[in-house]
């Protein structure tokens, strides 16, 4: 393998990570914006909206797979398997960061 190439296929893997990272803010404003829109819906003294938000949060771990199951395929028949590695290496971070979040805030006793 040449340098070039080698290049090419960290650049690729780090394209990939960052389109997941566009991903994840794409999923972000939607559990935000379904939070706000539940709150309006609901109004005075519910806390609906927040319920929202904070299972959203929680639960994003499984979020993600309702996208990154079917970009790593799509990523797959379009031969950029460096950028599908970086949309898995993404998501596994993102699981990480997650779960220790979910441990710390008293998810697991």
């Amino acid at each position: 393998m040449s340098p070039s190439n080698n290049r090419n296929e960290i650049f690729q893997t780090i394209l990939g990570i960052l389109l997941l990272l566009g991903c994840h803010i794409i999923a972000m404003i939607i559990i935000f914006a379904l939070g706000y829109l539940v709150a309006l819906h609901y109004r005075s003294g519910s806390y609906a909206g927040l319920q929202v938000w904070i299972i959203g949060s929680l639960g994003f771990l499984f979020w993600q797979l309702l996208y990154v199951i079917p970009l790593c395929i799509f990523l797959q028949r379009k031969r950029l398997i460096a950028m599908r590695n970086g949309v898995v290496i993404g998501a596994a971070l993102t699981a990480l960061l997650n779960g220790g979040c979910f441990l710390m805030l008293g998810g697991w006793r």
